[in-house]
């Protein structure tokens, strides 16, 4: 039986589930962030005997698409008990978040995933990788500091959160709407917030370091990062750097558009100095966030393309139907469309018997939506088929930056 969550009933049985799972790592202001994120996020739950076992959880957001900011349904989190596995009811509740997310005028539906392949049975699909590289912090080739950062907090997860909303902008970034979920960060990674005001003293630029308590050294975390011009850039580094006389090393991700190597003396060098030790520098990359389409005339809408119209005929899959009930008012976005790309992009339902077909799954469509791949490498390796010429012009006319939601959750 599912049913809302109740905070009087249901608290400790998500706190217990948490510490099953591992979610719950004994972090100081556990309580705090779990308030925090329970007030900001909807929840429902599924009982078996008499107990909440599974719970999702869903918040609001916004995507940047090109010049546009569409609404999302974030799925904040999915949680089962280690009584109450694999028995479908952590995907129904999920599906179930994504159409009441879609009820409220989402667009998109987006994820952090614990592994690939679960909720791609829901047509969510993977975003880019994600790259990250731990620098020594001596060798950022930035200026020295001119001022000092000023310390912030948990208590300051407001203002912080106002920050992180008014970042650079970039194609597919994603915008968590309640300030909650920064709270939520702060509790859930222990550490200290740096930052700068301007002279009306607004935070402009910020950032969340992590510090594990038994590696005073590094390396040090870089949770998240908060700037909108070089310079502000360029002075959340300064104080990276500023680190050096203790810390050997600093685990941070690419800034979105950013190629941290470049702002780095002698990589390799630092490559090969540092090979098995505990700040090893070797980078990784790894995708972890997945997105959805949830109303293709809307999303389509958002696109816009330079050169002639180019039209094609569009067969959808949509897997998240049959993880909803039979009365739902919203079944996903399978079935037939025609699709016209141009300066204003359209999708209407039904086909034009003049057009190319391709058929997908809405999965290999959101990812050729978003940019995150082209129309034949998707082909090769995703749910995506069409004549060849179709696929060519579509890999040749779909040119978007690569996106980057810079906000996990």
């Amino acid at each position: 039986m599912h049913r809302p969550f109740d905070k009087d009933r249901d608290r400790a049985d998500l706190v217990r589930i948490w510490s099953e799972t591992g979610w719950k790592k004994g972090q100081p202001d556990f309580d705090r962030g779990l308030d925090a994120y329970l007030k900001a996020c909807d929840t429902i739950v599924e009982e078996h005997n008499g107990s909440m076992e599974v719970g999702a959880s869903r918040t609001a957001g916004t995507l940047q698409f090109q010049t546009q900011q569409l609404p999302v349904v974030i799925i904040a989190g999915v949680y089962a008990s280690v009584v109450c596995r694999q028995g479908g009811h952590a995907s129904t509740l999920t599906a179930m978040q994504v159409a009441a997310g879609v009820a409220d005028g989402a667009a998109v539906a987006s994820l952090g995933i614990f592994d690939q392949g679960f909720y791609d049975r829901l047509g969510f699909s993977c975003c880019p990788y994600v790259r990250r590289m731990t620098i020594e912090p001596a060798s950022l080739k930035v200026a020295r500091l001119d001022r000092l950062p000023v310390r912030l907090s948990v208590d300051d997860a407001v203002e912080m959160h106002a920050c992180r909303l008014g970042r650079r902008h970039v194609h597919g970034m994603i915008n968590l709407a309640d300030a909650g979920l920064t709270e939520l960060e702060c509790c859930e990674c222990p550490g200290h917030g740096l930052g700068f005001r301007d002279a009306k003293g607004v935070l402009t630029h910020a950032m969340w370091i992590s510090v594990d308590e038994n590696a005073e050294d590094g390396p040090w975390t870089v949770r998240w990062m908060a700037w909108s011009t070089r310079a502000q850039l360029h002075e959340l580094l300064g104080v990276i750097r500023s680190f050096a006389d203790q810390v050997s090393g600093v685990r941070i991700a690419d800034p979105p558009g950013v190629q941290l190597q470049d702002l780095v003396d002698r990589p390799f060098a630092w490559l090969r100095r540092t090979r098995g030790g505990q700040n090893e520098g070797k980078p990784t990359s790894i995708a972890y966030q997945q997105h959805r389409m949830c109303d293709v005339p809307t999303c389509m809408a958002a696109l816009s393309l330079p050169g002639k119209p180019l039209s094609f005929n569009l067969r959808l899959h949509d897997p998240i139907e049959g993880f909803l009930p039979t009365d739902a008012p919203w079944r996903g976005c399978g079935g037939d469309w025609t699709v016209t790309l141009g300066e204003q992009c359209i999708a209407t339902q039904g086909h034009d018997a003049n057009a190319p077909m391709l058929e997908a799954s809405i999965n290999a469509f959101t990812r050729l939506w978003m940019g995150a791949r082209s129309a034949t490498a998707l082909a090769l390796t995703d749910d995506l088929r069409g004549p060849g010429d179709l696929l060519a012009a579509l890999t040749s006319r779909w040119l978007l930056p690569e996106p980057a939601a810079d906000w996990d959750y």
